[in-house]
């Protein structure tokens, strides 16, 4: 089964974009948080901080937590992503996550989903490989028998990345890279933030 995949760049923040979930991560052994989480967490008054210190949030490895944005964000419901460990975290570690997310996103009946996980040089995973992998990774995924009942579900699903101007060049090319690997399973349609699509050459 060769499946469609509509990609949406933004060159605003996660938090604005018009989708069914935003989906952020963390690490168990990194407070305070950081990156999108941390941003989250300021939007929210405090709430996630105060989940950690109440013991309801951990950020132990696949570790799901579904939270009602209450129009903090534009995404009505945020998903939070246990990472585990720092030093654990790879692209290798994101590859191995994309089955379990899919599952869960599935389970939600999630189509438009907006992915923000962490991406700086202290971990050594950069945001336009880190796009890449979880592409290729969710791919792996819509090969497998157990979501062809669902092709409805899988044909609707649309992933938004985005991280700002600064980052939109740099996804792009992780996108770039991950149709040209998948073009014999994947059909990938990029649409820009003009909402038109966007010319996917090696250039």
């Amino acid at each position: 089964m060769v499946c469609d995949m509509d990609i949406i760049l933004s060159a605003e923040k996660a938090d604005v974009q018009a989708c069914d979930v935003f989906v952020t991560g963390f690490f168990g052994d990194e407070r305070p948080l950081k990156g999108s989480c941390g941003w989250i967490d300021w939007r929210l008054n405090g709430r996630l901080s105060r989940f950690l210190i109440e013991g309801k949030l951990t950020g132990d490895w696949k570790e799901v937590t579904l939270i009602p944005s209450r129009g903090r964000v534009t995404p009505p419901i945020i998903l939070l992503l246990g990472l585990g460990k720092v030093k654990e975290y790879s692209y290798l570690r994101l590859r191995e996550i994309c089955p379990y997310l899919l599952e869960v996103l599935k389970r939600l009946k999630a189509s438009n989903v907006c992915l923000s996980l962490p991406h700086e040089e202290s971990y050594n995973v950069d945001c336009g490989k880190l796009a890449e992998v979880i592409i290729e990774g969710i791919a792996d995924c819509l090969d497998l028998d157990r979501y062809r009942s669902d092709e409805e579900w899988i044909k609707g699903l649309r992933l938004f990345f985005a991280e700002g101007a600064e980052h939109f060049s740099e996804i792009l090319l992780g996108v770039q890279t991950a149709r040209s690997i998948l073009e014999d399973r994947l059909e990938i349609t990029v649409y820009s933030p003009s909402g038109e699509k966007t010319e996917m050459s090696a250039d």
